[in-house]
């Protein structure tokens, strides 16, 4: 079977929503459940580009996608989209503005899924690091990240950096030096969960045109700058020589994902490796 890795780089904050919540967040984003990263759906993914990639024409689109309907009607499609992981996430950082963490758990499976032979750093202890240059204290050995100080335990490694200016053309990725982190599963977990940013809404009486009585809401997103990809996989033989699918995604461009598009959000990098 055929794999490829789709890379999706947040150009504008992104929400790809998991439903009304019970928590402080009256609609926050979907994570996983054991490690609270954020993650884009497979489903969501395969929707965004079905539509978005509709020039290729329907034939190829039920070919590839697979089409709806009862009995004979139905067509499974001949594409397995796999959610999207959380590989770097943007970080305040008192030095350089901003830091793009990861964690010894995301560069384990994207090595993994991409074949990768990159050695993966041990993991640090909580509330150590290993970091680049542009966002280390000078004199101090230390990162300080929100309103967490991080010390210094040493360098993020070279190969790591190079690989990720790398996968995308975007000018803030590619113009990423010196301001990688790694940090411990738990600490990179903790920041997923609680460094997301948080909008207010009001919801608009459509009789009025006025704010709605209690209709005051808010929305969670992920920031920009945010890195995910996910696995795209042929599962059965595609009619023809080459994947339209994969041939259209092979050269780097800007799609929409999740809600409010006419907002602004969820604009993305994205590009088929």
């Amino acid at each position: 079977m055929k794999q490829k890795l789709l890379y999706i780089f947040t150009r504008t904050p992104l929400h790809v929503g998991a439903g009304a919540s019970v928590g402080a967040i009256d609609q926050p984003v979907i994570r996983e459940r054991h490690t609270g990263f954020p993650v884009i759906p497979g489903t969501s993914l395969k929707g965004v580009l079905r539509d978005h990639l509709s020039s290729i024409g329907p034939d190829k689109l039920d070919d590839l996608f697979g089409k709806g309907g009862d009995g004979e009607n139905f067509v499974a499609g001949k594409i397995s989209f796999g959610e999207a992981r959380l590989l770097l996430f943007p970080v305040r950082s008192a030095k350089g503005s901003f830091a793009l963490a990861t964690s010894p758990l995301a560069l384990q499976r994207f090595a993994r899924d991409a074949g990768f032979k990159l050695s993966v750093p041990a993991v640090p202890k909580d509330m150590t690091c290993l970091a680049c240059s542009k966002i280390v204290v000078p004199g101090k050995s230390a990162v300080v990240l929100e309103e967490y100080r991080f010390s210094v335990a040493g360098e993020f490694p070279k190969d790591w950096e190079e690989k990720f200016k790398s996968l995308l053309g975007d000018a803030v990725l590619t113009g990423a030096e010196g301001r990688f982190v790694l940090l411990s599963d738990g600490d990179l977990s903790h920041f997923a969960v609680n460094a997301c940013q948080v909008n207010q809404h009001v919801r608009i009486d459509d009789d009025t045109g006025t704010a709605e009585g209690g209709g005051l809401f808010n929305e969670e997103t992920v920031p920009s700058e945010t890195l995910f990809y996910s696995g795209l996989t042929e599962t059965r033989k595609v009619n023809g020589d080459s994947n339209a699918v994969f041939d259209a995604l092979a050269s780097e461009q800007l799609i929409q994902f999740g809600g409010k598009g006419t907002a602004g959000l969820g604009f993305c990098t994205v590009k088929l490796a």
